[in-house]
């Protein structure tokens, strides 16, 4: 609003806001005299009818956020202090009785061990081989994109029929690999689903298998957007493939690697399908992730210790999520 005495200044000396504000004072000084109940409209400056219209559309997705997220989180919590099992009513609080038990639980340590194995192996070698992969398919050669589009074969399969393939794969009896490492290698005792160690590794073996290409096709939309001019000034300058990947490539690559690392991280910490597909939690409870023992509690109505399992994820969770932000920060200014 002009001050009394205050000059007006030209419209081109204003910024956009400015502008929608002194177009709203004409409007409102012409309707005055005609559309009275139409002032309160124009009492509100252009900028904050646009926010209160943002605000308008955001409610229905922030309601809905909140319904699905918030409150199963709020009711989570609720119940890790509870020792509740609807069969054997009521509810009893139980403070942290029910963390305490978890700690003391062989199965939840073991299922805990397994589960950063499985995520910390997994992820190290999937950024490892995504990297080669996208270093492979980002060269010229012809028939590169049919390579692309094979190599993403193994990412598009649902991991349920993965898991599937891959436990008649290993069978002991008639599976495929054991009997091609009997041929070549001679491992005549190798118990792939039966010993639990190996087990083990066979699901983290699959697991790579099958993430690998994501995380390459991530890398490899990295890769492209390195300038190859970079490597053209390494190359006048003499310098080799290990030295344009140690210098060019891995530091112009590092946000990305780091953060295709923590997603792989976060989001492989509640895998549940494939080790409960492919072993069933076994040989014993040697491939029991964390995710599985939430599902077994709950299934036996345990549901207050089932919510403290999945309390502790959660904090899991958080943990590498902030050490991921931290690196990616750290990265990001370097």
């Amino acid at each position: 609003m002009l001050e009394v005495g205050q000059a007006r200044p030209a419209l081109d000396q204003l910024d956009f806001w400015q502008q929608a504000d002194l177009i709203g004072e004409n409007i409102l000084a012409t309707q005055t005299l005609y559309t009275p109940i139409r002032k309160s409209v124009f009492t509100l400056t252009l900028q904050r009818r646009f926010l209160l219209i943002a605000v308008a559309l955001l409610l229905p997705a922030i309601g809905l956020r909140l319904f699905t997220t918030v409150y199963p989180f709020i009711q989570t919590a609720a119940l890790s202090v509870q020792s509740y099992n609807p069969a054997f009513p009521p509810a009893k609080f139980v403070g942290i009785g029910n963390f305490v038990k978890a700690w003391n639980d062989p199965v939840v340590r073991a299922s805990l061990g397994f589960t950063l194995s499985f995520v910390g192996f997994s992820t190290f070698f999937q950024v490892f081989f995504g990297l080669i992969i996208a270093h492979l398919l980002n060269a010229q050669f012809r028939l590169r994109g049919i390579a692309r589009m094979i190599s993403l074969i193994p990412w598009a399969m649902p991991m349920v029929v993965v898991a599937l393939g891959f436990r008649w794969m290993f069978d002991d009896q008639f599976g495929m690999i054991p009997d091609l490492t009997r041929r070549l290698f001679g491992l005549n005792s190798m118990r792939w689903l039966i010993d639990p160690n190996v087990a083990q590794i066979a699901v983290i073996f699959v697991n790579i298998w099958k993430s690998t290409p994501f995380v390459g096709l991530l890398l490899l939309a990295g890769l492209q957007g390195i300038p190859s001019d970079l490597y053209e000034a390494a190359r006048v300058d003499g310098a080799n493939w290990r030295s344009m990947i140690a210098r060019i490539t891995l530091p112009m690559l590092m946000p990305i690697i780091v953060t295709t690392a923590m997603f792989m991280l976060v989001w492989q910490l509640a895998v549940f399908d494939l080790p409960f597909v492919m072993t069933g939690g076994g040989p014993g409870f040697s491939t029991t992730v964390l995710a599985q023992k939430i599902y077994l509690e709950s299934n036996s109505l345990n549901y207050g210790y089932a919510a403290a399992l999945g309390m502790i994820l959660v904090l899991i969770v958080l943990v590498i999520g902030a050490v991921g932000l931290a690196l990616f920060r750290r990265f990001e200014v370097e």
